[in-house]
């Protein structure tokens, strides 16, 4: 047999049998051979191999080995520590990482803008939650006066869930230092706190301080739209978008935010200027649609509905179609456009939301039998459905088949037991067409407790106590209802109250001011009609 005697030739030869037993899957004898190369040839990237084919095989104990080697050659190769220190996080040896961490920053020339943010990127990937925060507090500990080493482990802190500890350490790195990034992660661990007050005036101290970071203003308008304080974050969005005003994604915010706040012509404006950019093609239709349809110009809106041809959002403008067709009274039209959407191919779900909106047409202009009918037809295709059945129980209601709406709204309650909608039409109609008065308060009582703020539940929990003669407990929650959601059924309720307790001048205002607004209202109109003849 010919002995190797060349170490350049005997180093090829290592290599190769090292890769070929690599690619045939027998890591053992690949990380094994190159292990003993970067012990003999002083090629740092030899050891680099090394260590990530012993990290792939999951040989901790040869990656660690090699991983000296490598740093022994490329001594100011961070990443060469880096790579140590995460072998031992993995093995949850805390001191030892702690030391190559701890070398590593000693070592390094680097300012700590381009230190700490690598550093920080390999210690987020690792999965050993408790060591990791072990070591980056130990890391912030002795670097106290260094603003980067206090962000390292709120970062981490906060990434895995320790909130508190996580806002303790970015407050430390403020106390030193504004450095990036700390006001919108500051901000959103404020919001994981509930403490959204603070994380706005967190964001808002930055962006005054940098007026012309564009990405900071950007975060801060978005956590304003989080907390729905639509009109100050149009107004950070209005600034960004006169810096640049082509961005398309900046218009459609500004559309959106303009609708929500009911400014109309400024939203048109935003929406119709994506149109000319061919821009959000589809949603900037629907949207124009909507527009004009808050504007109750229902033919303008039907216009741009019909133009959404495809997206996310075609179905709903073809439902809305029928719901503009209603609107403009022709009922007919709507149910025919309704019944072509039945023959299309449409899943279960969009199926399920053309019944209840066709049966809804027909409530809406009192044919309440074709409704039934047609809720009836809906539930036979889809027996059991929570929406069909919660539509059928308000028709039977009006056709004052109460049997029909308990036994509807009862099957939604077995399974859905926490359906507060259900609760509250159950609640309200025990309240209002029979005297079961304590059933009926004990299906609101749940209700609101599921939904304490929701005006609709609120009225029926008064309208239950007047029915029971709490006369002045009614009043003070019809009045909280109304403050809500000015309704004209809330009033109508809250006049009567007012007047069976001897209150006829305010009564007679409420309903005064009600029918301005609503001059069609059944309810109030006939409450109206039975106390002023």
């Amino acid at each position: 047999m010919v002995q190797r005697a060349d170490p350049v030739a005997d180093a090829a030869y290592d290599l190769m049998v090292a890769e070929i037993a690599l690619n045939q899957g027998d890591t053992a004898l690949a990380i094994e051979r190159y292990l003993a190369l970067s012990k003999s040839q002083q090629n740092p990237a030899i050891a680099e191999r090394a260590v990530r084919i012993a990290v792939y095989g999951q040989d901790l104990e040869a990656a660690v080995e090699a991983a000296r080697r490598w740093v022994e050659l490329e001594p100011d190769r961070i990443e060469a520590r880096q790579v140590i220190a995460a072998i031992y996080i993995r093995q949850n040896e805390v001191d030892e990482a702690f030391g190559y961490i701890d070398g590593l920053i000693q070592a390094s020339e680097l300012d700590d803008t381009q230190l700490f943010p690598p550093l920080l990127g390999v210690l987020a990937r690792e999965k050993n939650i408790d060591t990791v925060l072990a070591v980056s507090e130990r890391i912030a500990g002795k670097y106290s006066e260094r603003a980067y080493a206090q962000f390292l482990h709120g970062m981490l802190a906060a990434q895995n869930g320790k909130s508190e500890e996580a806002l303790e350490y970015m407050d430390r790195t403020l106390a030193l230092e504004e450095i990036d990034g700390i006001h919108a992660a500051r901000a959103r661990v404020l919001l994981r706190l509930g403490r959204s007050g603070e994380a706005v005036v967190s964001l808002r101290k930055a962006v005054d301080s940098n007026p012309a970071d564009q990405g900071l203003r950007l975060t801060y308008a978005r956590l304003l739209v989080d907390i729905k304080e639509y009109d100050l974050a149009r107004a950070e969005f209005e600034k960004l978008h006169q810096a640049s005003p082509d961005d398309a994604e900046l218009l459609y915010t500004l559309g959106l935010l303009s609708l929500e706040s009911q400014r109309l012509d400024d939203a048109e404006k935003y929406m119709m200027m994506l149109v000319r950019m061919d821009e959000r093609d589809g949603e900037a239709q629907y949207y124009l649609g909507r527009i004009y349809e808050n504007r109750k110009q229902y033919d303008q809106a039907i216009e741009w509905y019909e133009q959404v041809h495809a997206g996310d959002y075609q179905f709903d403008a073809r439902l809305r179609i029928a719901d503009m067709l209603g609107l403009a009274g022709q009922t007919d039209e709507a149910i025919q456009h309704l019944d072509a959407m039945l023959k299309g191919s449409q899943s279960d779900g969009s199926l399920v939301r053309i019944y209840v909106a066709k049966g809804e047409l027909l409530r809406i202009a009192r044919r309440y039998e074709q409704a039934m009918t047609v809720f009836d037809t809906g539930l036979g295709v889809f027996p059991g459905n929570s929406d069909l059945l919660y539509a059928r129980a308000l028709v039977a209601e009006r056709l004052g088949r109460i049997d029909q709406l308990e036994a509807d709204l009862k099957i939604i309650l077995k399974t859905e037991p926490d359906n507060a909608h259900a609760l509250n039409a159950l609640g309200f109609t025990l309240a209002d067409q029979t005297k079961r008065y304590d059933e009926a308060y004990s299906y609101l009582k749940r209700a609101i407790e599921i939904m304490p703020e929701d005006p609709a539940i609120i009225d029926s929990l008064g309208w239950v106590q007047y029915r029971m003669g709490n006369y002045a407990e009614a009043i003070r929650l019809l009045r909280t209802a109304l403050s809500r959601f000015d309704d004209a059924e809330i009033a109508a309720h809250l006049g009567e109250v007012l007047w069976v307790s001897g209150n006829q001048q305010e009564a007679r205002g409420i309903w005064q001011k009600a029918l301005k607004k609503s001059p069609d209202d059944p309810v109030l109109l006939k409450v109206m009609q039975r106390f002023i003849p």
